[in-house]
């Protein structure tokens, strides 16, 4: 007779491994730009991100 400790780790490998094959059958929604083109693609340069000033970090 199977005891509680042995069903209760049964049953997380099987919600873990049911988790991964949903994980993995479920594609990513990609976002819909006005242009084809992304950055870093081999038809455009990698995209950077300035700021006007540096930002302030707080710490506690």
């Amino acid at each position: 007779m199977i005891d509680r400790y042995t069903k209760i780790v049964l049953t997380v490998i099987a919600v873990a491994l049911t988790a991964l094959a949903a994980e993995n059958s479920v594609r990513m929604a990609n976002a819909k730009v006005g242009y084809n083109d992304a950055c870093g693609t081999i038809t455009h340069p990698p995209c950077s991100v300035i700021w006007s000033r540096p930002m302030p970090v707080h710490v506690q």
